[in-house]
């Protein structure tokens, strides 16, 4: 297999990012009273687990290890320990309505209020992450 390109990489964060945002917004269009709804939100914790495995695996070592190139480390532990707190909060909000511990509010004002900042926070964190954080790769990984 050839090693991925930091292109490539990015292009498949980025699309994460768009898989995430679109089936949220499903999500939300369906509602939680509905299987599919719920199914929305299953698929939605497995996209924001796997990306966060890739950025922990191989996004944030990468700006750790970039000696010599200004303070890419600085900003990958930011960056990190923001997204410990993000994820944090989306996780809980998966557990609260997760199909298989009831109907929560059953897809009412609560969940839809939720799901709504939650949509927002991720908006914001995606426009920081593609306008600082994935440059800043792409300077650490630059030959």
């Amino acid at each position: 297999m050839a090693p991925i390109t930091t292109a490539h990489f990015i292009r498949d964060l980025k699309d994460d990012h768009q898989r995430l945002l679109d089936t949220l917004e499903e999500a939300r269009r369906l509602g939680l009273g509905t299987a599919e709804g719920r199914r929305c939100l299953f698929t939605c914790k497995e996209l924001l687990s796997r990306h966060l495995r890739k950025e922990d695996t191989m996004l944030y070592p990468a700006l750790r290890q970039a000696v010599g190139k200004g303070d890419l480390g600085n900003v990958a532990d930011a960056f990190a320990t923001e997204m410990q707190s993000i994820s944090g909060s989306l996780l809980e909000f998966f557990a609260r309505y997760d199909a298989g511990a009831g109907a929560g509010d059953a897809g009412g004002l609560d969940f839809a209020r939720e799901l709504g900042r939650i949509i927002i926070a991720l908006k914001m964190r995606i426009q920081r992450e593609e306008s600082r954080l994935y440059p800043a790769y792409e300077k650490a990984r630059a030959v």
